[in-house]
């Protein structure tokens, strides 16, 4: 198993590999070793727009971190 957190300013639901599911921002994620796509859930005031990365040796101590900015409409 690996970890990942996705950190944004507002609690809003997480979208990997274009699958919406009960992932949320700022709280750790499990997830099969693997490369995936992350993005939120609207609205799109965000950026990066999506991130792509291999997820591996993380630990629930020691997750992987990625953060996306909200930017003004």
């Amino acid at each position: 198993m690996q970890y990942l957190v996705v950190q944004f300013d507002e609690d809003r639901s997480v979208i990997v590999n274009m699958a919406p599911g009960a992932w949320r921002t700022n709280r750790i994620l499990q997830l099969q070793a693997g490369n995936y796509v992350i993005t939120l859930a609207p609205p799109l005031a965000f950026t990066p727009p999506e991130i792509w990365l291999e997820l591996k040796n993380t630990t629930v101590l020691q997750p992987k971190t990625i953060t996306f900015a909200k930017v003004q409409p």
